[in-house]
């Protein structure tokens, strides 16, 4: 009986550590959970050593806010309340004047993702399957921000669709849930819907070819349903004005920030909107 009791105690002191850890606190926990394909490995987040003392931030932001930053392309600088740093679609030339904690990238093209990334990063996701690790999953908790993904078809180069090629990755923080769609091929279907959740603000490609054509990308947005559109990826004015219409349309106002940082809070979701950064940086 004492050998048993013995044995079981590494098991118990595990449990206890999982309780007492702190939890990061979220509105958008995803309405089912993500499938485990049979005979596929989970993929499981790489970790790089820090080799480079990170930036000076500044100061914490205000509790219930989020700090955005367009770098370019398809790539945001998000800030938690915590100082917790990550860049979307990482590919080591849209970078920040900070060295993020996190970087997410996909693979469609060589543009959302690199080999060769900054020292400092600690937590790179790549958001794609491979022969080694199988389906990727993540779901990564740093202080007040939580990363997870839902994974994504892309169609292939040769042809065809080539299966979990893109991550949608969510970002949570304690008030606000910000999605980035990464490289979207396809409708979002009820099972991805339901494993993203509630979305307050979802960045979009709106190149209109190379991802989803403009009319099925406001769809799949719609069929989302976020407080906050944030364009991205759009390859020029006509793009992105033309989505812009098509959202207009559709009841979202169009708001036009005045420099690559914005600060949003919950008040700033009281109407579904359009946020577009100036055109240079597009």
């Amino acid at each position: 009986m004492a050998a048993r009791i013995f044995s079981l105690l590494p098991a118990l002191l595990v449990a206890l550590v999982l309780n007492a850890a702190p939890a990061v606190a979220a509105n958008c926990f995803p309405v089912v959970r993500a499938p485990s394909p049979n005979a596929l490995a989970l993929h499981r987040a790489s970790l790089q050593t820090a080799q480079a003392p990170q930036s000076p931030m500044p100061d914490l932001l205000a509790p219930g806010s989020a700090e955005i930053t367009y770098l370019g392309h398809s790539s945001f600088l998000i800030r938690s309340p915590q100082n917790v740093t990550a860049i979307t679609d990482y590919n080591g030339i849209n970078r920040a004047m900070v060295v993020p904690e996190i970087v997410t990238m996909n693979h469609a093209h060589s543009s959302h993702y690199t080999d060769f990334v900054e020292p400092g990063v600690k937590h790179i996701l790549r958001g794609w399957a491979t022969p080694p690790d199988g389906y990727p999953r993540h779901d990564l908790r740093l202080r007040d921000l939580r990363v997870r993904n839902v994974a994504t078809n892309i169609r292939g180069f040769g042809g065809g669709d080539e299966f979990a090629g893109n991550s949608i990755f969510i970002f949570e923080t304690p008030d606000l849930c910000i999605a980035h769609f990464g490289h979207l091929h396809h409708d979002l279907d009820a099972g991805r819907l339901g494993r993203m959740g509630q979305i307050d603000i979802a960045m979009v490609p709106v190149d209109g070819g190379m991802t989803l054509p403009h009319e099925d990308m406001a769809k799949a947005v719609l069929a989302l349903g976020p407080k906050m559109v944030v364009p991205m990826h759009a390859f020029g004015p006509w793009s992105l004005e033309r989505f812009a219409t098509l959202m207009r349309d559709r009841g979202y106002a169009i708001r036009r920030a005045t420099g690559a940082r914005v600060m949003v809070t919950r008040a700033d979701l009281k109407t579904r909107s359009v946020l577009i950064f100036p055109e240079h940086l597009y």
